[in-house]
């Protein structure tokens, strides 16, 4: 059985032609199922606890990555398969895993090619599939218990990658149970262009200390943790429906 998940945002009236679209193709291919249409986060966790009780093998997003994130979030029980049909005009997560957007995503759900997906996690408090993104000034950053980072000054900036296209926007990295930390350090001096420096490392985990809350950026919701941060591929995978690529 199919359930549906479907973000507050697409109420909006210029969604209801792309909506309409993607229902009329999840009906042809007999895929249609429960909806729960949402006006609050409140609302979404209360309904997900109560119909995993049920019959319900298969989770489907409706909506943006925001909405993937926070649905993945408040799933207990992470051995349900998801589905995503991106109701976007850009979704990182979609281009990584695949997933054609609008309608389109309606097919890659029905083929139902499910793969494990690595899951970071933050403080065993949040979930996020691709990066996480901080300021950098004076940070102690520790990778694996073995080696040590003090990230020192200003106009530093910390990214920290799960699952991320690359430059050329076309490769991704692997799915291999590593995060990837990158410190980007900008240099400004009068009179001359800025100066970008990047390092970058691996590990299975990164710790953080600073002497205040860091607001970190997730899919564009940023959360304020405070300090010490502990940030690690979780056990537990995200059995995720993706396209043929």
């Amino acid at each position: 059985m199919y359930y549906y998940i479907y973000d507050n945002y697409l109420n909006e009236t210029k969604y209801k032609n792309a909506i309409f679209k993607i229902e009329s193709r999840l009906t042809d291919l007999g895929i249609n199922g429960k909806i729960v249409r949402l006006s609050i986060l409140t609302t979404l966790q209360k309904n997900i606890n109560e119909e995993l009780n049920n019959d319900i093998k298969t989770i489907v997003v409706v909506g943006n990555d925001k909405t993937l994130i926070q649905v993945i979030n408040l799933i207990p029980n992470l051995e349900k398969t998801i589905g995503y049909l991106p109701v976007t005009n850009s979704s990182p997560i979609a281009k990584i895993m695949g997933i054609p957007l609008y309608e389109d995503a309606c097919n890659t759900l029905s083929i139902r090619i499910i793969k494990k997906i690595d899951l970071g996690k933050i403080n065993n408090l949040y979930y996020f599939l691709t990066d996480l993104e901080m300021s950098g000034d004076n940070l102690n950053i520790v990778c694996d218990n073995n080696y040590f980072i003090n990230v020192e000054g200003k106009n530093n900036f910390i990214t920290i990658s799960n699952l991320a296209l690359n430059n050329d926007n076309k490769k991704i990295y692997s799915n291999d149970g590593l995060i990837k930390l990158t410190i980007k350090h900008v240099e400004k001096k009068l009179f001359k262009p800025a100066k970008e420096t990047f390092s970058k490392f691996k590990a299975k985990k990164i710790n953080i200390n600073s002497d205040k809350s860091l607001p970190i950026l997730i899919v564009d919701e940023k959360k304020i943790i405070k300090p010490p941060i502990e940030i690690k591929i979780s056990e537990k995978k995200l059995n995720l429906i993706v396209g043929k690529n």
